[in-house]
C-alpha cells in the first residue's frame, strides 16, 4: 500500500507538470461547477497537506536542492518521466489517440537510445511530445463521469473516478514490480523528492498567495482531467 502511495504522488506530480497552465485554470474558475458534497472534508483535509508541505516536506527540498547539483536533479527527473512510458502509451492507445501513441514510442526510444536510458530528455530536443495519458482519462473520455470530488492525504485533489482508477495506473508503471519492497519504495520515495524539488516556488505561491485555495485547486484538477480526456 505504501508503495502504491508513493507512486500516485510520483505519478500526480508528473500530470501536473505537463503543460499545466494556471492561467487557463483562473480564466475559466468562475463558470466551472464541481459536484462537491465532501466540501467540508476536502477543506480541512487541503489545510492538513498545505502544513504537511510547510513544516515536514519543504525544508527536506530547501536542503536536497542546496547540496545537490541541478544536472543531477534534472537527469533523474528525466530518467522518471521516461519510466512512466506504458502508462502514457496505454492509455493513449486505449482512446483511440494512435498518432500520440507512437508519438510516446518514439519518445521512449529516443530518450532510452540517445538520452542515456532516459537520463536526457533527448526527445524534447527533437520536437517529440509527450502525451499524458491515464486509466482515468480513459475512462472520462469514453464517458465516465467524474462523481464527486476529494481531495486525499498527500496526494492533493481528485475525484471519484480517478481515485478508483489509480489501481489500475500502478500496474502500468515499473516502479511497482521492484523487489525488495523496501528498495520499491526508496526509489519511488526520492523521485517523488526530486520532481517536488523543481517546484517548492510555485506550490509556496499558489499555497500563500492564492486567495480561497481550496476552490482554486479543486477547479484546477478538474478542469486539467477534462482537458487530458478531449
Amino acid at each position: 500500500m505504501f508503495k502504491k502511495i508513493i507512486f500516485l504522488m510520483l505519478f500526480n506530480l508528473t500530470l501536473a507538470q505537463a503543460n499545466v497552465n494556471l492561467d487557463e485554470f483562473e480564466q475559466e474558475y468562475q463558470k466551472y461547477q464541481v459536484n462537491d458534497p465532501l466540501s467540508g472534508y476536502n477543506k480541512a483535509m487541503t489545510s492538513f497537506n498545505v502544513t504537511l508541505y510547510d513544516y515536514s516536506f519543504r525544508p527536506i527540498l530547501k536542503g536536497y536542492n542546496a547540496i545537490t547539483p541541478e544536472f543531477v536533479r534534472v537527469g533523474t527527473r528525466n530518467f522518471f518521466d521516461n519510466l512512466i512510458f506504458p502508462l502514457r502509451f496505454i492509455g493513449n492507445v486505449l482512446q483511440f489517440k494512435l498518432a500520440n501513441a507512437g508519438e510516446e514510442i518514439k519518445r521512449f526510444s529516443v530518450n532510452t537510445v540517445f538520452g542515456f536510458f532516459g537520463f536526457i530528455d533527448a526527445a524534447s530536443k527533437t520536437g517529440i511530445q509527450k502525451h499524458p495519458a491515464d486509466i482515468g482519462s480513459v475512462l472520462a473520455h469514453w464517458g465516465v463521469g467524474n462523481g464527486f470530488h476529494i481531495v486525499l492525504p498527500v496526494l492533493g485533489p481528485s475525484n471519484l473516478r480517478d481515485t478508483l482508477a489509480l489501481s489500475a495506473d500502478w500496474f502500468l508503471v515499473p516502479t511497482a514490480y521492484i523487489d525488495p519492497t523496501w528498495l520499491s519504495v526508496g526509489v519511488s520515495a526520492y523521485g517523488f523528492g526530486n520532481e517536488l524539488s523543481f517546484r517548492t516556488d510555485e506550490i509556496d505561491e499558489i499555497y500563500h498567495n492564492t486567495p480561497n485555495l481550496y476552490p482554486f485547486l479543486r477547479d484546477a484538477y478538474e478542469q486539467r482531467r477534462i482537458k487530458l480526456s478531449q
